[in-house]
């Protein structure tokens, strides 16, 4: 699955692993080849395999079916009930691209845009053609760097067409300030998913830096270099890159706002940087030359001041070239790239066996560039405004659960539930899409130009993020493209975002039972509400400012309650030799957990009101019981054991069986519902319970 690696994860607590674009509001659809796809259902009593003890493995229990119905497409590193419903809408946002890329007097500005650049990603005959020449200016531009001296404005130029070499700047919301945006700079420059890869000595890991080598030489190869040549400069590549990783935090230290926290302005920052004149980079990137700022990481900043000190000049343009290739590698350049790009990333370290098909690349990068562009098209045909009631009803009752909960919690003190609940009361929802559409009318698109098109999408998007810096904070901005299948939650703006495309079954259908439904996304709502309160979210208080409004004695008790989780997923071995790292993944176990709980007392509130008899079977299952298996059934899962490595090594996102079996042995209402003994592997000997 892609990553976020474009949102500001470390201040995003996000609900699920990223995938691709969602659509049909409950519809069955057709493939590109024609043939029909089966209706998707939030509970589905036929995917139970009653071979299972529910108390012995209830991920295996609600899940066998849809495994037997789903093997693992060969273009895909996990497949599961969020792909189904992607590749459902891909097909949706693929019928409007092919009709928006029809010339036409009659096209509105953004169809024009979106159509235009989904039929030039489309034409790979021209861009097999035309091979490195649209990209060659920008070579050109680094094997003219004459000196040290002249890197930060090369690199500055480099940072607005999107090639993130050496570190990341952009705009963030002021930690201490939440409602202003200031300038923020942080470690970046790595090919590998993240610095770990670098610094691991397992014999899997020095195998992958083996393997990037090699891709990297490769590249370098089809760029025009030697053979000889192509393999020291992938050296250097791995040697620099280290260096930068050696200096970087940790996943987990990344998830921790204190860890990235440090204030201070553009001038001081500047005297830091003895080797790398500042004012030289803010003017090519257009960035601002003065005011508050974060250097999120300064070990980082000095290690690579030392290093644009002690490197040679050929190393540091080898590296930038490597960055430059590597950044548009995707769907931009001639086939040979794109293909090696896939062997790579997708292949050898998450295990695909097959490229996926153009369109697929091209409809999710039109998505990516121009998101509400083409969300607003798609909502205006599957998300009518009684599904958008629907989602905020929800949401507003499981807002209701978790207030009475707080009330109802025996370890924290009455001076901390208020400010909780202050939190609480001040969470922003937004659902569905923008209520202000992004205005791309400076955009340049430019029909048969798709390298082109990228850099200004990027330059786009570049200047759009710096523009926001020294200017109240938008609230109302989404970091998701409506037809997407996700959610999250913003600790410092302090909402929770559910675009459009989730609302959609196998998770949500008006078609179906609260039973399910709460099941289901309720869980959902449910998670990205607890993220406020999470390790990292309830550092952050209902303005949004990272600012400490618990007790000492309520801190310590929180600590301790979340230390068993820690202890729990610690416990878990994804792979073998590879265990899940407790520390990564706490707040989205919290979430889990915490969501679930809240999404089951909202349920238990309407079964109460509308005297629902919880002892009639649907389909053989009571609706308790209804409530647990469409939980389990949303994560019902393929996934590669590649993938599997990968994900415990970098995901804050535990691997979906252990977010459904882990989360209900927690339970004793899961247990109570399938009569399950202390003694079943589906009931904890020590549950963990933090909200």
């Amino acid at each position: 699955m892609p990553s976020l690696s474009n949102l500001p994860c470390r201040l995003i607590a996000l609900a699920f692993v990223a995938i691709w674009p969602v659509s049909l509001l409950g519809q069955s659809s057709t493939t590109a080849t024609g043939s029909a796809q089966a209706e998707l259902h939030v509970f589905d009593a036929t995917l139970v395999d009653k071979n299972i003890d529910p108390c012995e493995n209830f991920y295996r229990y609600s899940c066998n079916g849809w495994f037997q119905r789903n093997p693992l497409p060969p273009d895909q590193i996990a497949y599961g009930r969020f792909t189904e419903l992607a590749e459902l809408n891909r097909q949706r946002l693929r019928q409007i691209l092919e009709q928006a890329s029809v010339p036409s007097p009659t096209r509105t500005a953004n169809e024009q845009k979106i159509g235009d650049e989904y039929a030039s990603c489309m034409d790979t005959a021209a861009i097999n053609r035309t091979g490195l020449t649209p990209l060659q200016p920008e070579l050109d531009r680094i094997a003219a760097l004459q000196s040290a001296s002249e890197l930060p404005a090369l690199l500055g130029h480099l940072h607005t067409i999107g090639v993130n070499a050496f570190f990341d700047m952009g705009s963030e919301q002021d930690l201490a300030n939440a409602n202003n945006v200031i300038s923020s700079y942080g470690a970046g420059g790595l090919g590998l998913p993240e610095r770990d890869y670098y610094t691991r000595m397992d014999a899997k890991s020095v195998e992958q830096r083996t393997q990037y080598v090699d891709h990297v030489h490769r590249i370098l190869v089809l760029a025009g270099e030697t053979d000889e040549q192509a393999k020291k400069d992938a050296e250097t590549v791995l040697a620099i890159e280290t260096r930068l990783a050696k200096a970087s935090l940790t996943v987990t230290e990344l998830r921790d706002p204190q860890n990235i926290n440090h204030p201070t302005d553009v001038t001081s920052f500047s005297k830091e940087l003895t080797h790398f004149p500042l004012p030289a980079y803010v003017a090519a990137a257009h960035a601002p030359v003065a005011g508050k700022m974060n250097d999120t990481e300064p070990k980082f900043f000095a290690e690579f001041n030392a290093l644009v000190a002690e490197a040679p000049l050929d190393q540091i343009k080898t590296y930038l070239r490597w960055h430059l290739l590597h950044a548009y590698a995707g769907t931009s350049l001639p086939a040979a790239f794109e293909e090696e790009n896939w062997r790579f990333y997708q292949h050898e370290l998450n295990g695909a066996e097959k490229q996926q098909e153009r369109w697929k690349l091209c409809t999710s990068r039109v998505d990516h560039e121009m998101g509400e562009a083409l969300g607003q098209v798609f909502v205006e045909k599957y998300f009518p405004p009684s599904a958008k009631q629907h989602a905020l009803d929800m949401t507003v009752a499981i807002e209701q659960a978790m207030d009475k909960d707080l009330d109802q919690l025996d370890w924290m003190s009455p001076e901390t539930k208020a400010k909780a609940k202050e939190k609480l009361h001040s969470v922003m929802n937004k659902v569905g899409y923008p209520n202000k559409w992004r205005d791309y009318s400076k955009l340049d698109i430019v029909r048969g130009d798709p390298l082109g098109n990228q850099e200004r999408v990027r330059q786009f998007d570049f200047a759009r993020d710096l523009a926001k810096i020294g200017k109240p904070v938008d609230k109302t901005e989404w970091m998701m493209s409506p037809p997407t299948v996700n959610a999250y939650y913003e600790p410092q703006q302090n909402n929770v975002n559910f675009p459009a495309g989730y609302f959609q079954p196998p998770f949500f259908s008006d078609k179906e039972d609260d039973a399910a439904n709460y099941g289901d996304m309720g869980s959902t709502i449910g998670h990205e509400l607890t993220h406020g309160f999470d390790d990292e979210g309830r550092q952050f208080d209902k303005e949004g400012n990272l600012k400490d409004w618990w007790t000492k004695e309520d801190e310590q008790k929180f600590n301790d309650r979340a230390a068993c989780m820690v202890k729990q997923y610690d416990s878990i071995e994804a792979v073998p030799g590879v265990h899940l790292n407790g520390k990564l993944t706490l707040g989205e176990n919290l979430a889990d957990l915490g969501g679930l709980w809240l999404a089951w007392l909202a349920w238990q509130e309407k079964t109460q009101a509308e005297h629902l008899d919880m002892n009639a079977k649907t389909d053989g299952y009571t609706p308790d019981q209804r409530f647990w298996i469409a939980y389990a059934q949303q994560w019902c899962t393929q996934t590669r054991p590649e993938q599997l490595r990968t994900q415990a090594q970098t995901d804050a996102h535990a691997p979906d069986e252990y977010r459904t079996n882990s989360v209900l042995q927690d339970l004793p209402e899961f247990a109570k519902s399938f009569s399950c003994k202390k003694t079943d592997k589906m009931v904890s000997q020590s549950p963990c319970r933090v909200w």
